[in-house]
């Protein structure tokens, strides 16, 4: 399907089950990546579980159209919203999101504009929004939680959060991993074994998968 957002056509894959749960997942994906994967995954959830599933392209990604040099943060969120209201227009009742790397932080500046009623976050960036802030080196997780949009939102958020790791994450820091612990009210973490941040191999993804139906199921 293409979904519109501000001035450009967003390419997306609807996944409809045969028996329909009354849940969706929108699935998004992280920075210089594509939809491909998470539409293989949408597929499964919605076998398994019977949830219609979203996955989209973000603007300067994959099938849609941008220059991503020039994209900013704001028009990604832009996406991510888009995409969230046309996986409501399909008549889903109760949306989780599941996403990975920037579309996790994405995802937490979501919960301001859209109703979630669950989250999975796998190896979820953390970027800062004030001068100063350093995840790397800050202390006081309290005190960056307070400045960051995105935990902040995370804190208030009142459904229930899954900050998933990998193990051997040469991307995201365990400190960023522990920001987003910090702030997830109703926050549970794991951890996948012997995963990387791309999550290059089978049993990694599979592992995945697996936690995605876990989590998700009862949506």
């Amino acid at each position: 399907m293409r979904i519109h957002s501000g001035d450009h056509t967003l390419a997306a894959d609807l996944v409809t089950p045969t028996t329909p749960s009354g849940g969706g997942l929108l699935f998004v994906h992280g920075y210089a990546s594509s939809r491909r994967r998470q539409t293989l995954r949408a597929e499964d959830v919605a076998k398994r579980l019977g949830h219609t599933g979203l996955a989209v392209d973000l603007s300067g990604h994959g099938d849609s159209p941008g220059d991503l040099r020039q994209c900013t943060r704001q028009d990604h969120l832009r996406d991510v919203v888009a995409a969230y209201d046309a996986l409501a227009a399909e008549g889903v009742e109760r949306i989780g999101v599941c996403a990975a790397s920037y579309g996790a932080y994405l995802s937490c500046l979501l919960l301001s504009e859209r109703p979630v009623r669950k989250l999975l976050l796998r190896a979820p960036a953390l970027y800062i929004d004030t001068d100063g802030d350093d995840p790397e080196s800050r202390q006081h997780l309290r005190g960056l939680i307070d400045t960051n949009a995105a935990l902040a939102n995370l804190a208030a958020f009142d459904g229930d959060t899954l900050v998933l790791e990998s193990e051997h994450d040469e991307v995201i820091s365990h400190d960023s991993i522990e920001a987003y612990r910090h702030a997830a009210r109703h926050g549970t973490h794991r951890v996948l074994a012997g995963a990387k941040h791309a999550l290059t191999d089978d049993a990694s993804n599979t592992a995945f998968l697996t936690e995605i139906v876990d989590w998700f199921t009862g949506l």
